[in-house]
């Protein structure tokens, strides 16, 4: 899956539901914060939604999640 501004948190979450690890490495904890409108929104629009200090960081580590199957810092 490639990870853009424009994915929505459901497609990552469909795809992979631990990456629900990355979002809380970027201090967005998506169960607790978001509610199931918020999984529709592309990236970019959580962005201020989710209070996301840096949204190119955290597409990022989820592309390097998706593309490593691991968590960034993971061993």
């Amino acid at each position: 899956m490639i990870i853009t501004r424009s994915t929505t948190v459901k497609e990552i979450l469909a795809a992979r539901p631990d990456a629900i690890e990355i979002f809380l490495q970027h201090g967005v904890d998506v169960p607790l914060e978001c509610d199931e409108s918020i999984h529709e929104c592309e990236l970019e629009l959580c962005d201020s939604m989710c209070h996301i200090d840096d949204i190119d960081g955290l597409i990022r580590d989820l592309q390097k999640f998706f593309d490593t199957g691991s968590a960034v810092g993971a061993s």
